[in-house]
């Protein structure tokens, strides 16, 4: 059946303009639902909580743990497509330019180190023939598009093709921090920090080796008691919370939150990030306070001051010009889609 496996199934395009955008869960959380246990008193007991400055910090030159490369990676696409099963679900088809990046700081200039780009094809595929879907699997990567099955939501078809479109997506944001992972991998240990959280890129550096940093932008899930979300919200630019303990199924971490942003008059949250740290590591390091403001610090120094940019406040210089750098290197998505059609017969 090869290609014609959409058009002979039924399959209808899908204009970009004809539904709204998902609301994911920020920054890739949207797998990430099992237990995580908190440690909140790892630096100070509760009650000795308060904001810490870090802005007085100073970073020795030969400081050998200063994260000079920066990972990020991209997802491009968009459901172009939708087809139904015997049963009349819903099954959409989506289609992306997905990729990472590293950005690296050499002697105060930023280039890029290293990249991948691939392009993917995400659907749903349980209610088809086995021998249909290999076959239409095959002839895209002739085309040097590769097949991406999904799992179902909550294990199960559903009427709702929200949550069925949902579900491609998650996929395709789930094989992109395949690539981050990769990405990791290649800095061969070196000091990195990674736009996200490291339990989604586990498994693509040593925690207890690498002195790898995450930074996450969102903050979407109650990670603190009562008092530190009392110095979360009283924290200055420049300033972050006492560090505590995340344990999760795959890394525990050492957590906390850095304000590199903000003024009188913004939202509460405005430039607010969240750090870890592989705890191993930090462990190993015989708890090295100094290490995490030192790392707070270096945020701030980093952080973006394009305003133009729609995620300044939270994101930093590097990362940025990663985004832009990656972007750029992409096909565009009207040409990719064009061509998938032209493919497929729809």
């Amino acid at each position: 059946m090869g290609l014609e496996f959409l058009y002979k199934n039924g399959a209808q395009r899908m204009r970009d303009d004809i539904v709204g955008p998902l609301l994911l869960d920020n920054e890739y959380e949207q797998s990430d639902v099992q237990e995580v246990q908190q440690c909140l008193e790892y630096e100070y007991p509760a009650e000795k909580w308060s904001t810490l400055p870090v802005h007085h910090t100073s970073i020795p030159a030969e400081w050998s743990l200063c994260p000079q490369r920066f990972i990020d990676g991209k997802d491009l696409g968009r459901t172009v497509a939708w087809l139904q099963t015997e049963e009349w679900y819903p099954i959409p088809v989506r289609l992306s330019e997905i990729g990472a990046v590293i950005i690296q700081n050499v002697e105060g200039r930023l280039r890029r180190e290293w990249y991948t780009i691939e392009r993917v094809v995400a659907m749903i595929i349980d209610p088809f023939p086995w021998y249909e879907i290999e076959s239409f699997a095959i002839a895209l990567q002739e085309e040097n598009l590769r097949l991406l099955p999904c799992k179902k939501p909550q294990g199960r078809l559903t009427y709702d093709f929200q949550e069925m479109r949902k579900a491609t997506q998650n996929r395709t944001l789930d094989e992109m921090m395949r690539l981050e992972k990769r990405a990791l991998v290649h800095t061969c240990d070196a000091p990195v920090l990674i736009d996200g959280r490291l339990e989604s890129r586990y498994g693509g550096f040593d925690e207890m080796l690498t002195p790898v940093v995450g930074m996450i932008k969102g903050h979407h899930r109650d990670y603190l008691h009562k008092e530190g979300w009392r110095v979360y919200y009283s924290l200055r630019c420049g300033e972050r919370t006492p560090a505590f303990l995340l344990k999760q199924k795959n890394i525990d971490v050492v957590s906390w939150y850095v304000r590199i942003d903000g003024t009188g008059g913004d939202l509460p949250n405005w430039g607010i990030v969240r750090l870890e740290i592989p705890a191993k590591f930090f462990e190993k390091l015989d708890k090295d306070w100094d290490y995490i403001n030192r790392l707070s610090y270096l945020v701030c120094e980093y952080r973006c001051r394009d305003k133009s940019y729609e995620r300044a406040s939270v994101s930093l210089y590097p990362i940025q010009r990663a985004e832009e750098s990656l972007g750029s290197l992409f096909t565009g998505a009207d040409k990719i889609i064009q061509h998938f059609y032209k493919l497929t017969q729809l």
